[in-house]
């Protein structure tokens, strides 16, 4: 069996599940008292477990997982910023981005002390996520309609870089392909536009090269949430469409698969690579859909759990 974290929002807190490797189930055995872990984040070694608070006050709760199936919280801090949707821990520091009020926090590991806040420029931003990639930190911001490079100096945050996006495009989740110091590419996931769009990744520096849509031809309105990356495939969950789309990596719409649930939020692939895991928000279940390590190709949703809230899957 596999731990798996389930975070949500307007929930219960934290659910602790385990996964069958054979057959994909999940089943409840366990919770943290978190209040709206709507995104979950893991230390360097996989002992410390964070969760954000996406409230009006923000705030951060860390877990120790030395035990992966019995958390335990160890604190709370604040972040000082307003709805918190997403964190990574980037060297000693634990970023996290805030849909709210468009800021970026940056707090010591050790301490969770807050050491800058920086709001992107833009009129309306909403960071939306948080990426350590290549010893840069990556921050996609769907009100400014741009993703940011910046480094951490001494504590603070500057920026490096800044790779704009067509207006109204909304992006919200980005994925790298295997790290890359000196070149790679990077797929951008949009919200109001529903597509990837693909770029070219160097020196802390992207470049849009390619746009491909994640919808068919007549499918409803779409708002695309999460974009996973493996084996050469593109996953993608598709709110409104409640489908995960299945695409190549240069943009080819393969396969379109029902996630079994509404409103599908987070995804991910368990350890093994045969099952896919979606949070279905307004579903409240998360479901699992076999997966073909070999060709990535999906299956129909082969069960669901019920968990208040889902919005978040991640494997310990």
């Amino acid at each position: 069996m596999t731990t798996a974290y389930i975070g949500s929002i307007e929930g219960d807190g934290l659910t602790v599940a385990a996964a069958d490797p054979e057959t994909g189930a999940l089943t409840a055995v366990g919770s943290a008292p978190a209040r709206e872990p709507s995104f979950l984040a893991f230390s360097a070694d996989r002992r410390t477990l964070y969760a954000v608070v996406e409230a009006a006050e923000g705030a951060v709760t860390e877990l120790d997982i030395s035990d992966p199936a019995n958390p335990s919280i160890r604190r709370t801090f604040p972040t000082g910023q307003s709805g918190p949707t997403h964190l990574c821990v980037h060297g000693e520091h634990l970023a996290v981005a805030h849909y709210g009020d468009g800021t970026v926090t940056l707090h010591e590991l050790a301490t969770g002390e807050r050491t800058d806040v920086l709001r992107h420029e833009a009129d309306e931003p909403h960071a939306h996520q948080v990426v350590s990639q290549d010893g840069w930190l990556v921050a996609v911001d769907l009100g400014a309609d741009a993703v940011f490079t910046h480094r951490v100096d001494g504590g603070k945050l500057v920026q490096h870089a800044r790779c704009d996006l067509p207006a109204g495009t909304g992006p919200r989740h980005i994925a790298f392909q295997d790290s890359a110091l000196q070149g790679g590419r990077a797929y951008l996931l949009g919200e109001y536009v529903p597509g990837v769009t693909r770029l070219h990744w160097r020196d802390g520096a992207l470049t849009p090269v390619g746009h491909d849509l994640v919808t068919a031809p007549g499918a409803p309105e779409t708002f695309p949430a999460e974009i996973v990356l493996a084996d050469n495939h593109i996953y993608t969950t598709n709110r409104g469409e409640n489908v995960v789309a299945r695409l190549t990596l240069d943009g080819r719409l393969d396969q379109s698969v029902p996630t079994g649930g509404d409103w599908p939020r987070h995804c991910a692939i368990d350890p093994t690579g045969r099952w896919l895991y979606v949070a279905n928000q307004r579903s409240n279940t998360v479901t699992w859909l076999p997966r073909d390590p070999a060709t990535g190709v999906l299956g129909d949703a082969a069960g669901s759990l019920a968990v208040r809230g889902a919005c978040a899957v991640e494997f310990a």
